[in-house]
């Protein structure tokens, strides 16, 4: 068994949930998420799935810096060498940009982008001095592009991969890759707000909506989640240091 481990936060559902659940082959696993709720179920579905590796849940808010910290001190007491760091966490919320409170616009950096620096910065010094890690940030297509009624969210994102390209350039040199992950629209209860969110704001069904939303995506259709986790176990896998700093776009050809 290897000492190694994958940190994944917003881990207790969608895509957090399923990439915990692709990566949990290969290495141990710090799950780290704000609702316990769903917590206990991933752990029963992977030692029910009879997984050599083990799964530690921490609670708690990525926002907040000291969450951060407890997870790397959970690392060193299980004397596991931090591998993966997979920041999913992230919040959105959709509406006209002269009515975001600014306090709302405050809890989506926060979360996506405070939160995102918190776990970089507190990983990075076991990352250099082991000479390797792999950091997979997710942001976003919307962090290519701009997205009506979505100006905070299409904001953070586009800082995240501001972020990921600045620390491939000044980490590179450590063995550290950063690849910024940049989806269209996911299989995910943030995709469903935004189909209610269209129905809503022009008076049509969510079948309707759907259909508008999936169009968004090249090959018209709402990706799965999988195709998401396959993208980050090849940046886990080691072999993907060529690709740091460049975002790679999951959309199907955009």
């Amino acid at each position: 068994m290897n000492n190694s481990v994958s940190i994944v936060t917003g881990a207790s559902r969608g895509i957090g949930r399923a990439i915990v659940k692709g990566l949990s082959k290969d290495t141990h696993i710090l799950a780290v998420a704000r609702n316990f709720r769903d917590l206990p179920s991933l752990q029963d579905e992977i030692i029910d799935g009879n997984f050599r590796h083990k799964i530690e849940s921490i609670i708690g808010d990525v926002s907040n810096p000291k969450t951060a910290l407890r997870v790397i001190r959970m690392a060193v007491t299980n004397n596991w060498k931090i591998k993966n760091l997979i920041c999913n966490a992230g919040i959105g919320t959709s509406g006209a940009t002269h009515n975001l409170d600014f306090k709302e616009w405050q809890k989506i950096f926060d979360v996506n982008v405070n939160g995102c620096f918190h776990f970089v910065r507190a990983c990075l010094p076991s990352m250099l001095e082991q000479g390797f890690g792999n950091i997979c940030i997710m942001s976003s297509t919307a962090g290519l592009k701009g997205y009506s009624h979505n100006a905070a969210y299409v904001a953070s994102k586009h800082a995240l991969v501001g972020f990921a390209k600045a620390l491939a350039i000044e980490y590179g040199k450590y063995g550290i890759t950063v690849v910024p992950i940049c989806p269209g629209f996911v299989e995910s209860d943030m995709t469903t707000r935004t189909i209610n969110g269209v129905a809503n704001r022009r008076n049509i069904s969510y079948q309707e909506a759907r259909v508008i939303v999936e169009k968004v995506n090249p090959q018209k259709r709402i990706l799965a989640q999988q195709e998401i986790v396959e993208a980050v176990k090849f940046i886990c896998s080691g072999n993907a240091r060529a690709l740091s700093g460049n975002p790679l776009i999951l959309s199907g050809g955009e």
